[in-house]
């Protein structure tokens, strides 16, 4: 299921809220699912964050946001029922949810979720939120431990990440005979999270398979790793 949250600026500022975004709304998550919130499990969920078209970017931080679309796709249904349940609870309470508590209070106000339409994935997507493979090596050097489509080995890794977190989430291995992605508009983007920077990509793309499955997946669930922490959510194209 997908949902989209509303949340809009509840104090009468101009305080700009952090680049390093996406761990306030993995804080947030944290406040909805409460005591499910489980640190060390695999999320089986990925997520979106819109800051609107007046958002500008200034240094280290973004500036003239009031209004934040919270885009949260799952195929899990307990989870979509916590998820929703949990959000009804914190807009019944008036919950305020600080963006910034680094700069000073920044709060936002959650007004509204809706259940969004699922789409019927045909293997054609655009990126809501940027895309993270990660290679398996010891290295704090973002271009060595990430492939985005520019690096040779971006398909191998692209695969392994996935089967990963087939295996994680669903509890079995996926069989595949064909698997391959065609970059169709790709830009490569380096990401401010958790106070270092995660090299990802963002764009539309094509992936080929012959399983349903794999494509209602990574749909649902996202594409790549780091999923829970706000990248990889993908939507359907015509």
């Amino acid at each position: 299921m997908r949902f989209r949250v509303r949340l809009v600026r509840a104090t009468e500022d101009s305080l700009p809220i952090s680049l390093d975004y996406r761990r306030r709304f993995i804080s947030l998550l944290k406040k909805i699912f409460g005591e499910e919130f489980e640190e060390e499990r695999p999320k089986p969920y990925t997520f979106a964050v819109y800051l609107g078209k007046s958002a500008k970017i200034e240094g280290e931080h973004i500036k003239d946001v009031e209004a934040i679309n919270f885009r949260f796709s799952t195929g899990d249904s307990e989870t979509a029922i916590s998820f929703y349940n949990g959000t009804l609870r914190l807009i019944k309470e008036n919950y305020l949810h600080d963006m910034n508590p680094k700069i000073g209070s920044v709060y936002f106000r959650i007004v509204d979720v809706d259940v969004e339409k699922e789409n019927e994935p045909t293997g054609f997507f655009k990126t809501l939120s940027p895309v993270v493979v990660e290679r398996a090596v010891n290295s704090k050097n973002p271009k060595e431990k990430y492939a985005t489509p520019k690096d040779r080995d971006f398909m191998w890794w692209l695969l392994e990440n996935t089967q990963r977190r087939y295996r994680s989430i669903v509890g079995k291995d996926l069989e595949l005979k064909t698997f391959e992605f065609e970059p169709i508009s790709i830009k490569e983007e380096f990401i401010k999270h958790y106070g270092g920077y995660i090299r990802s990509f963002l764009g539309r793309f094509r992936l080929y398979t012959e399983s349903k499955e794999l494509l209602k997946f990574v749909y649902q669930y996202g594409l790549g790793v780091r999923t829970g922490q706000g990248f990889g959510y993908l939507e359907c194209m015509v």
